[in-house]
């Protein structure tokens, strides 16, 4: 493997989409919601490992994170683990890690990667990500990973390509669109030149930090006046967190790559789906003959259809005449709504946090 590829896997988020299971002190990178016996983090950096060395696979989590961090991947070593204080956004935790993966290797190529994600044909996968490193490592360009669109999805952002292929299946990017609504995603389904957005990243680490000056240049200057004075890791970890609060909360896609002229796609088909909402995680789940997707939990079921439930081990579920319903008891909430609802668990999330406190979020 390349000396010079590196992996940084973000897993900081709290998952609110796939509450109550996913919870602020539990998210769902740390869980097992497919059922396969690894953790959706386990899972990510297994599959990374095959394209990078481990040694130069990153963690990228908040501090109250990294106990669970560490249990889940004892094989690597705590400077593979970069925490943030607080949350902040991707775009401040990339120009930190950025900072940090130049200290260790000036001409190291980065993949950034998402921890929640399912790929289906890991073979296909680590080729498009391997020819991606491959570019970067000779042009000076921000490479995004797109897939080609089955259907007129809007849980996804849309990237829109130009036709002169810059390297084998990457192109320049015109324009980028967030969760478009269903006219606009049939459109851009039809018109061919539209993929989803996997949010996932690659570039030369100095390219990135070069994009991140031009367009958030107080934050850069913070962080690199941090790394060049600053020899000793950990009172450069102390200084960091002290400014990392005073940083915006602000997204990479938002912030740099709408922004940048310098920004590609490379497009892939390798079986792909963001874990991130019920109905997602209900269209890989096993199911029974009734459409019903039980979540290693005890149920008995009387003309039910198109249902997700999970129970708490050792809790028994009666149901019956109940169609298209998430039933989600995560022993101390209780979730029954009908599936499709993804924003509204959202709404319920925050009506929690403020009728009840965070407690149960």
């Amino acid at each position: 493997m390349d000396k010079n590829s590196y992996c940084v896997i973000m897993a900081g988020g709290q998952g609110t989409r796939l509450w109550p299971m996913s919870r602020k002190a539990f998210p769902k990178q740390f869980q097992d919601p497919l059922g396969c016996g690894k953790t959706l983090l386990q899972q990510t950096f297994e599959r990374y490992s095959q394209i990078v060395p481990r040694e130069n696979i990153i963690i990228s989590t908040n501090v109250g994170y990294k106990s669970i961090v560490k249990k889940q991947l004892p094989e690597i070593k705590d400077q593979q683990v970069v925490c943030e204080p607080v949350f902040r956004g991707t775009a401040p935790s990339i120009a930190n890690l950025a900072c940090h993966i130049r200290q260790l290797n000036p001409k190291a190529n980065i993949v950034v990667a998402q921890s929640d994600q399912l790929v289906l044909n890991e073979a296909k996968f680590a080729e498009l990500i391997k020819g991606g490193l491959d570019f970067v490592a000779e042009n000076n360009k921000l490479v995004v990973i797109g897939i080609k669109p089955t259907c007129p999805e809007t849980r996804y952002g849309y990237i829109q390509a130009e036709g002169i292929p810059a390297g084998e299946s990457i192109y320049k990017v015109r324009t980028f669109t967030e969760k478009p609504a269903l006219e606009f995603a049939k459109v851009f389904v039809e018109s061919g030149e539209f993929y989803w957005n996997t949010g996932i990243y690659i570039w030369n680490v100095q390219t990135i930090i070069d994009s991140m000056s031009e367009h958030l240049p107080d934050m850069m200057q913070e962080l690199e006046t941090i790394y060049r004075e600053i020899p000793n890791r950990e009172q450069r970890r102390k200084r960091a967190y002290e400014v990392y609060t005073s940083f915006p909360t602000a997204s990479i896609d938002m912030n740099v790559m709408e922004r940048a002229d310098n920004v590609y796609v490379s497009v892939g088909s390798f079986g792909w789906a963001d874990i991130g909402t019920w109905d997602t995680l209900y269209g890989f789940l096993p199911k029974d003959n009734c459409g019903n997707v039980i979540m290693n939990s005890s149920v008995l079921k009387y003309d039910c259809n198109n249902n997700v439930v999970m129970l708490p081990k050792g809790k028994l579920a009666v149901m019956q005449g109940v169609d298209d319903l998430l039933v989600i008891d995560s022993g101390d909430v209780l979730m029954i709504c009908r599936k499709g609802s993804e924003g509204d668990v959202r709404r319920f999330l925050n009506d929690v946090k403020i009728k009840v406190g965070d407690k149960f979020a």
